[in-house]
């Protein structure tokens, strides 16, 4: 009997302990933080993949998605929709419906786009999203939208309207497909009018860069750091569900720089990837 009671006291209290420790170790792992992570490339495995809670892929040349899905990844596919390369299967029929426009200085093989061309609109919404999501995909990241700013500030009467035809062109991507994640890189001057319609909100080069003419990586100055966080908190002031995400450049080799850049944009309430210029190699944040 004696025996018996002391394996009764000492289980007893085995559970209690257990009771104590159990909500604090839940409360670790629930603190842990959000990754995400962008890769242009289709070396990457699911596996590796699959440790990041949003990822965004090409959306041709890409990895298996399914192992993702499974693990119910966000995973979002690359489109610009105010530019295209050469390469691209739709570059032939919308250069003949006159929607290809002048060469990207820096970028060659890109084009700028006629964004105002209702055949830019169809594509986007009857060919290039529905292409995506058939291929698993959960959802969109949207680049390069700055370019409506960028041509009509160049060209005021050329470019009238630019503005106006992408923030219409984002909301009508909302309104088709109104289960979808969409994610935005900057686009800063149609914010204002965009937030309520995306989901994450990416700032690009916030607090370090790397310039390809001198080739080197280099820290942002405080002034521009300062205006791209102001920024992007403006814009969760609009759309108070809004993810902040950035994507910052910085050389792997360089194992604490990359992880202050960690530091520095968790303390900033931001989600950080820290990566290389090309995009095209998975780096892991050093531990």
């Amino acid at each position: 009997m004696r025996g018996t009671a002391l394996i009764r006291t000492v289980t007893a209290r085995l559970f209690a302990v257990a009771a104590l420790w159990l909500p604090a170790t839940v409360a670790v792992r629930a603190a842990e933080p959000e990754r995400w992570a962008v890769c242009y490339s289709d070396r990457p495995v699911p596996f590796d993949l699959a440790r990041y809670q949003v990822v965004v892929l090409d959306s041709h040349h890409h990895p298996p998605l399914g192992p993702l899905i499974e693990r119910n990844r966000t995973v979002l596919a690359y489109l610009s929709l105010t530019q295209m390369g050469r390469g691209r299967d739709a570059f032939a029929s919308l250069q003949q419906a006159g929607v290809v426009l002048d060469a990207h200085p820096v970028w060659t093989d890109a084009h700028y786009l006629d964004f105002r061309r209702p055949e830019w609109v169809r594509t986007v919404l009857e060919q290039l999203v529905p292409q995506a999501l058939d291929a698993g995909f959960t959802g969109l990241f949207l680049d390069t939208l700055d370019d409506a700013e960028f041509l009509e500030g160049k060209d005021p009467e050329r470019y009238r309207g630019m503005r106006d035809a992408a923030v219409r062109l984002v909301r009508a991507i909302r309104h088709q497909y109104p289960q979808i994640v969409i994610m935005v890189n900057r686009g800063y001057a149609l914010l204002p009018d965009i937030a309520p319609s995306i989901d994450i909100l990416l700032g690009e080069s916030v607090l370090a860069t790397f310039d390809p003419a001198t080739k080197a990586y280099s820290r942002v100055t405080d002034p521009d750091v300062a205006w791209q966080v102001n920024a992007l908190r403006r814009a969760q002031a609009l759309n108070p569900a809004l993810k902040l995400f950035t994507l910052d450049y910085w050389d792997p080799a360089d194992a604490d720089g990359v992880r202050r850049l960690y530091q520095e944009q968790r303390a900033n309430g931001f989600v950080p990837y820290v990566s290389t210029p090309m995009l095209d190699t998975l780096v892991e944040e050093p531990r």
